[in-house]
């Protein structure tokens, strides 16, 4: 286990505590890129044959165990140091402080070579407009929490944008399953939602839906403006579903 060394610095702010004290990092040195190499090298790492993101993982690697150690490292693309946030009282001076007691965070700033690359950088703006048909973003069982997981005969919780199952074709607007391989749909009609929402759809999983793989969409008439559109809209949720 690595242990940094920090100095520990009176609370001047505190004035109801007056034995606590904040702490900052003692810091080694400044390693530059060369200076990571070469201490892969004194582990006989650099020299060993790896592909390309395995090299650039063992890199990154060993920029955080020299940062965790004390030092500031500066590349092209970041400078990083560590830093400590928190205070201590006076009895816990002298001694070792588990990270829990205290922040622990690596810092990252940008380099000075990525810093002049997006200076010269232009942006292209291209106009898109925007979407007004639902969006699907999550479909989970509310009560475990777990994405496209679902059970039979317990809730269902859809989450998006511009959901809410409403219109004037009450024959095709709901939420429909469709079980992998087949060709066939449950749907579950507005009258079965609540809430019935823009934002959530939630119901009970009928029993029709059987355990296996589903995939999911929406339709309805319903749109930002609360007025029915001429036609329905859908959505069909990207991930596969499994109930059990």
């Amino acid at each position: 286990m690595t242990n940094i060394k920090a100095t520990a610095h009176q609370n001047e702010l505190t004035k109801e505590v007056t034995n606590d004290y904040y702490l900052r990092p003692q810091v080694l040195g400044t390693l530059y890129l060369p200076d990571i190499i070469r201490r892969m090298e004194n582990k006989q790492i650099a020299t060993l044959n790896v592909n390309g993101e395995a090299f650039v993982k063992l890199v990154f690697a060993e920029c955080i165990a020299a940062i965790c150690e004390g030092y500031n490292v500066v590349t092209d693309l970041f400078q990083a140091s560590i830093s400590i946030e928190g205070s201590i009282l006076s009895n816990r001076l002298g001694h070792s402080i588990p990270a829990e007691e205290v922040l622990l965070r690596i810092n990252l700033t940008q380099g000075t070579a990525a810093r002049e690359a997006v200076s010269r950088l232009t942006v292209s703006v291209a106009e898109q407009p925007a979407p007004t048909g639902p969006i699907i973003q999550s479909v989970m069982n509310p009560t475990r929490q777990e994405p496209d997981s679902l059970n039979v005969g317990q809730m269902v919780l859809i989450q998006g944008m511009r959901l809410a199952v409403k219109g004037d074709k009450t024959e095709e607007i709901g939420v429909y399953f469709t079980k992998a391989g087949s060709e066939d749909s449950i749907r579950i009609t507005a009258a079965e939602l609540s809430p019935n929402s823009p934002t959530k759809l939630q119901f009970v999983l009928p029993p029709a839906v059987t355990a296996g793989e589903w995939t999911l969409r929406v339709i309805t008439q319903g749109s930002s403006g609360g007025k029915f559109t001429k036609e329905t809209r859908t959505a069909a949720y990207p991930n596969s579903i499994l109930v059990a």
